[in-house]
């Protein structure tokens, strides 16, 4: 029973994590251009010594967003099914599900960014992408908590 809430928690986070990706999607495949902004994702800049090409670099942003959003859904449930919302104590409310997406939002521009090589809060990739990881954090924990509404039966209200 519990695995399949850790699976239905990441099929959540990576739902919504596709429908925030859509327009970036449909830009990069209506768009003939070589260099357009990425709507919604990180645009990475070539890493490790390899000159990505243009496609690349929107499929590895992509890659990294789908991880990121599946990582959210899946880790709020860790944190519900362990009894951690410590600061609300109410599961999957809006409240509990804003104060993780700050907190993930936290772990990812502290630690997750600086150990890929992304510098603080992506600082190296652009001086506003710890504002796209923000509001992308707030999003995913909009979006899984009205997805939960949506499937939570009425007589649960």
């Amino acid at each position: 029973m519990i695995l399949n809430d850790y699976t239905l928690g990441a099929a959540l986070g990576l739902l919504v994590g596709f429908v925030l990706a859509v327009p970036a999607i449909v830009v990069e495949w209506r768009e003939k251009k070589e260099q357009h902004p990425l709507p919604i994702l990180v645009d990475i800049k070539p890493k490790w010594g390899r000159s990505l090409t243009y496609r690349e670099l929107f499929l590895v942003a992509l890659l990294l967003h789908f991880v990121l959003a599946t990582l959210f859904g899946l880790i709020y449930v860790i944190f519900v099914e362990q009894g951690w919302l410590f600061v609300t104590h109410a599961p999957y409310t809006l409240l509990s599900l804003v104060i993780y997406a700050v907190g993930a939002w936290l772990v990812v521009g502290i630690l997750i960014f600086p150990a890929v090589g992304f510098g603080l809060f992506g600082r190296r990739e652009g001086p506003a992408v710890w504002a796209e990881i923000f509001v992308t954090q707030l999003l995913i924990g909009l979006g899984m908590w009205g997805i939960i509404q949506w499937l939570t039966p009425a007589y649960f209200s």
